[in-house]
Order: C-alpha cells, then structure tokens, then sequence
C-alpha cells in the first residue's frame, strides 16, 4: 500500500490539494453568509429575550418590531433551510477559493501526469521498459494515467453535489430561490442533473486536453519542473490563440458573432448561468482532447525517435 502511495504521490497530492481546496471553499461559504451567528444570538438574548437591555446591541434594536422582524428573518437556521443543493454547489464552484481552478487546473494536471511519469522518462527506467514490453502496450499503459488524472475535476465536482446535498439535507427544491442571484438560470436549474452531466463530460475532455499537453512536454525536457511550466505556459498560448485570436479576431470581430464567447474561452468551462446551451461546449472539449491526442500519438509513435529523445534527457 506504501509503496502504491509513494509511487502515485503527486497523484494523491493533486487529490489532497483537491478536497483542501474543497474544504476551504465550503469553510469560507459559511465564514461569509454566517459570520453575523454570533451576534445575531447575542441580540436574540440580550434584545429580544430582554436579559441584557443595556447591552449596546440593544441600542440598535429600540425599535420591537424591527427586532422580531430581524430575529425571524435572519435565523441561522431558516436560512440554511432555504439553501437548495443546487444553488450550493453552484455557489461553492463559482463563487469561492475553488473557482481558482479555471485558470490552475492545467497546473494541477500537470503536476500530477509529469509528476508520476516524468521519471520514467528521464531516468534509466524507460528504456528498460520499452525493450521488456511491447512498445505500444508500454504507451497504452502509460496513457492510462492520463485518463485516471483527467477524472479527478469531475470526481471534484460530484463531492461538492454530494457534500451539498447532505448539508442541505437533499433539498432541491428551488422553486423559492431569488432569481436575481448570480448562480441562477432557468435552464439550469430545471435540467440541473443533465446540466452538471455535461459539465462533468466537459471537464474530463477538457482535463485530457491538459494531459496531452503535459505529455507532450514529457519528452521535451529533462528537469520535471521546467516541463510543468512548459505545460502550463503551452496552456496560457493556446487559450489566448482560441480565444484572443480565433474567436476576438476571426468569429467576433470579422463575423460579428459576438454570442459564442463563452464557447471559445477554454478556461470557463466549469458553468453556464447565461446560455447554458452546453452541447457545443462539449464538442469543442472533445475536439480539442482528440485533436491533442492525434499530436501526442505522432509524437510519440516513432520509437526510434523517442528513445533518441529519452537519450537526450539522461546524457
């Protein structure tokens, strides 16, 4: 089991930083909408239960019936009643610390892939490897840890679902919620188990894409930290290309086609509140994980070449 740990410890490191990063993100859900707690239960004793009536507090809530308005309203527990699962996980993920992840998961795969398999390449294992083992079963093997790394955000995603649900006791009845809120649509909360499909779907392509990119650089260079950055920085040109130039440029200022932005900005594919017509989202995800995998098989599929370039790493 120590030795499975040891071996995948950037592996278990991505997942660790994951559910910290959950854990903060609910820590500082709560931290915002119920940090009054305290005082609201100080005011109900000293104010409105009259224990305390010369306690500043009080100096505040002269007024009876603005007190019992204000005791009602803001019980710390009819709130959290009111919260659906559905408007706390959107919340949690677009909203909190863990919406950091739109611009960092590239990095966080990266670390994760090269982490695990950087090793092999640029020390003596690889070789040892690839004449002990079929050269494409080596490849399949190792890819396997591409696709494993590219389920942890969506694994992410569905905890946050289900942590919400146990919190709010599975509510999701949202027909109360203020559609004024930031997280609301329309569609997506009539469809929201299709919607977080899809989005779960999305992140997976998306994740792949990443460790393709990662993959690639694998080989590219011998220190693994120099090959995370070179991952992460391919990401930020590749985005700016699709976003600034193919779509800025070409589809919005040539064809005025203003309504797909968020189609083309490859680092926002984590929710939808304003058109949450996702379908196209999901076919540009798989395009692009299937179009970087076609260049990673090509760069990869010349053994003689790869070995030349594993040689290159350990001289």
């Amino acid at each position: 089991m120590w030795k499975m740990i040891k071996k995948y410890k950037y592996f278990s490191l991505g997942i660790g930083l994951m559910m910290l990063l959950i854990s903060i993100s609910f820590f500082q859900f709560f931290k915002e909408r119920f940090s009054y707690v305290p005082a609201y239960y100080n005011i109900k004793e000293y104010c409105y239960e009259k224990s305390n009536l010369e306690h500043e507090y009080c100096q505040y809530y002269k007024d009876e019936e603005y007190l019992k308005k204000y005791i009602e309203t803001m019980d710390p527990k009819k709130v959290m009643k009111e919260y659906d699962a559905i408007t706390l996980t959107c919340t949690i993920i677009q909203d909190t610390i863990f919406s950091v992840l739109q611009y960092f998961s590239p990095l966080l795969i990266a670390i994760m892939v090269l982490g695990t398999l950087h090793n092999t390449f640029s020390s003596g294992m690889f070789e040892n490897y690839v004449i002990k083992m079929d050269y494409k079963k080596y490849l399949k093997k190792t890819y396997k840890t591409a696709i494993g790394t590219s389920t942890v955000i969506p694994i992410s995603l569905i905890i946050i679902f289900l942590i919400s649900c146990i919190i709010t006791r599975f509510n999701l009845n949202y027909t109360n919620i203020d559609v004024n809120l930031s997280v609301y649509n329309e569609w997506k909360y009539e469809h929201f188990i299709l919607y977080g499909f899809m989005i779960c779907i999305i992140q997976f392509f998306i994740s792949l894409f990443y460790s393709n990119i990662a993959l690639y650089c694998c080989k590219k260079n011998k220190n693994k930290l120099v090959a995370i950055i070179m991952s992460f920085v391919m990401f930020i040109i590749m985005d700016i290309i699709i976003y600034v130039l193919i779509y800025g440029f070409l589809l919005n200022n040539i064809f005025h086609l203003s309504v797909v932005s968020d189609y083309f900005n490859i680092a926002g594919y984590w929710y939808f509140n304003y058109n949450s017509n996702c379908f196209p989202v999901v076919l540009i995800s798989f395009v692009l994980q299937v179009g970087s995998f076609m260049f990673l098989l090509n760069s990869y599929k010349n053994k003689e070449q790869v070995v030349l370039a594993y040689e290159k790493q350990v001289s």
